[in-house]
């Protein structure tokens, strides 16, 4: 059974700048029009809606975007961590994303920063995550052929925000 919104309804105006201003300091320039916004909840999950498409969303206390936003709108907006199929397919099911699939970094980020993780054959997103290093530590860590974590996912295909946003 697909899962379903406990509730869902407009932001009001005040909770809207408020999100605003959130996505811009964590997010940057997020490409969502901004004029009517509904937040749908369900269980630990809240999803922001613009214009019918789910945008954001706050897991783990975090606000990121949707893998359903960054297929659609692109995902050029947010710092990018491009990866080889090998990790692609580990990250689609629900794996961290370790060091050696990693291929490249698209942008300048620090440690904690929401990045788009990208399949480097298809250019797809195929997660979101939050990086455990930042940027020049990990294209060092490429070079170097280091082991260990660089992302730890927190959105992927298949999963519960992934199924909520179908």
């Amino acid at each position: 059974m697909p899962a379903k919104f406990s509730s869902r309804y407009p932001l009001s105006k005040k909770d809207l700048r408020r999100l605003q201003e959130e996505a811009s300091v964590s997010l940057g320039q997020v490409p969502i029009k901004w004029k009517h916004v509904e937040v749908g909840k369900s269980d630990d999950v809240e999803v922001y809606i613009d214009d019918g498409l789910p945008c954001l969303a706050r897991v783990k206390g975090v606000l990121i975007p949707t893998l359903r936003c960054l297929l659609r709108r692109g995902a050029l907006w947010i710092p990018r961590v491009i990866v080889d199929r090998g990790a692609s397919q580990a990250v689609g099911r629900g794996a961290d994303l370790m060091i050696p699939g990693v291929r490249n970094v698209e942008g300048d980020f620090r440690e904690g920063t929401i990045v788009a993780i990208v399949d480097e054959q298809s250019n797809v997103a195929v997660g979101v995550g939050r990086a455990l290093v930042d940027s020049d530590k990990l294209r060092n860590l490429i070079r170097a052929r280091a082991k260990g974590k660089a992302v730890e996912v927190l959105h992927y295909p298949g999963d519960n925000l992934w199924d909520l946003t179908g």
